[in-house]
């Protein structure tokens, strides 16, 4: 194989493959990018089994080939190089592949490609497409509820389900529970369901927030989930098991519809818990609603007490205290000029929604969060 290109094109392109490779797999193919010459193109893959990410960049091939080259070494060098021509070249006997660029020459020890693990295949006929924007704002609307705990593999991802012409996106770490429905320009016939891991969603965000695209291609299948944004593909496994019955968690009705302006309580909520942060256990943020006012208050025996007031369209008075850094997570996520807590009693689950013209009936986005017991109220 030999093979020359930009180095500048190329490295961007070896840094996003690399994205792919294992850090903790004791197979050494997985620790290196699969690298395919032929047709005026290099292709970049890489896998750590779980995920899989593979891209090109156009190249003068001279003779067509596939190696495994180790990642870090791979990376550190191609990164340092200046700018201009990088040639890549195979020598199958020696087992080494040598990195050209002007009078700078590194020889690598390379992996024969035979036993590359065989990556999933793109489906066009299965694959169906959205605009990159709706994907990466519902993720982005979820990503704080999912559960970074192992043992309970289904709490770290993100039930995603595609039925007429929206995407539901749900995840929940038993604390709070985030729902957001995005309306898309497609419409389905049946409905499509995948509980997809959290930090590979995250990743599609980074992947399409670097390109230039405006669509993303996504193939769903039994046990794989792929995403094709312009010349990257990027794959994962999905999770096995039973999402929770997350809809028998929503209460039917709410005693309160308290309205708060969104950018005064996140301004509150930011000073109030330097009062808590860090503290373990949370010291809880508490919030006494009253005619026409709302009290946002912490009260820390380590630090000392803070106390704020602002307006609400509260009617009686009322207090319930919740988790600061996850009350903070929920008012972040609306993007509406009022935030609304729908309420019952001070130990039931709250709801945090966005204001819309109707009032917050039937809002698009749910963060459903539960209450925290305030000891200094005995």
């Amino acid at each position: 194989m030999k093979v020359i290109c930009s180095n500048e094109t190329f490295s961007k392109k070896l840094a996003l493959a690399s994205r792919g490779v294992s850090a903790r797999s004791t197979i050494q193919l997985l620790g290196g990018v699969l690298v395919e010459a032929g047709r005026e193109v290099v292709k970049l893959s890489a896998t750590d089994v779980d995920i899989s990410i593979r891209t090109s960049t156009p190249a003068e091939v001279e003779e067509e080939g596939r190696v495994v080259i180790p990642a870090r070494i791979f990376n550190d060098i191609v990164r340092s190089l200046p700018g201009g021509q990088l040639t890549i070249e195979h020598d199958a006997s020696g087992g080494t592949v040598k990195l050209s660029s002007g009078q700078n020459e590194y020889s690598i020890r390379a992996y024969a490609a035979d036993e590359f693990p065989q990556l999933p295949e793109f489906d066009e006929g299965r694959a169906f497409r959205m605009t990159g924007e709706a994907l990466v704002d519902t993720v982005e609307k979820v990503s704080k509820s999912y559960s970074r705990d192992e043992t309970r593999p289904v709490l770290t991802g993100i039930l995603i389900s595609f039925e007429d012409s929206k995407v539901k996106m749900v995840t929940t770490d038993s604390y709070r529970l985030s729902i957001k429905e995005t309306e898309l320009a497609t419409t389905f016939e049946g409905e499509r369901t995948a509980l997809i891991p959290a930090r590979a969603m995250q990743e599609v965000q980074r992947i399409f927030s670097a390109s230039e695209e405006e669509q993303i291609e996504i193939d769903l299948s039994e046990n794989q989930a792929l995403f094709r944004i312009g010349d990257v593909t990027f794959g994962t496994r999905l999770i096995g098991g039973n999402f929770p019955e997350y809809g028998r968690l929503l209460p039917n009705s709410f005693e309160r519809n308290i309205s708060v302006n969104r950018e005064e309580l996140m301004d509150t909520l930011r000073r109030v818990n330097l009062f808590a942060q860090r503290q373990t256990p949370p010291v809880p943020v508490s919030l006494a609603f009253s005619a026409g006012e709302v009290e946002v208050m912490v009260k820390s025996p380590e630090i000392g007490e803070a106390h704020e007031k602002l307006k609400a369209d509260s009617e009686d008075e009322f207090r319930i205290s919740f988790n600061p850094g996850y009350l903070i997570d929920g008012v972040t996520a609306v993007d509406t000029e009022n935030v609304v807590f729908k309420l019952n009693e001070s130990l039931k689950p709250g709801l945090i929604v966005p204001n819309g013209e109707d009032g917050g009936e039937d809002p698009d986005f749910l963060y459903l969060i539960m209450p925290m017991r305030d000891p200094s109220q005995g």
